[in-house]
């Protein structure tokens, strides 16, 4: 039983009874490992994060020229590509 202090560390249970010995290699890969699965899970989040602005800027666009078109607002603007050209965007 390895001893800490003046105290022994008994183990109780087996169940979390070391199998081996851990090494700082052990500790870094292990550490490695943690850091590449939250870099792969951020990116993951930032294509997510980046669709979402772009269908609510595609919904605002597509919200203007239904307005527009609708109300007779567009006048000289009476095609869709007109009307985008006037609708001011900001990402």
């Amino acid at each position: 039983m390895p001893k800490v202090g003046n105290y022994v560390q008994r183990d109780y249970h087996s169940k979390y009874r070391s199998q081996g010995k851990s090494t700082w290699s052990d500790y870094n890969q292990a550490w490695s490992k943690k850091r590449q699965a939250s870099a792969q899970k951020m990116q993951e989040l930032r294509a997510v994060a980046s669709t979402f602005t772009a269908i609510g800027a595609q919904a605002t666009q597509a919200n203007t020229v239904f307005v527009m078109q609708n109300q007779n607002q567009a006048g000289p603007y009476a095609n869709t590509t007109a009307v985008m050209a006037r609708v001011n965007v900001l990402v």
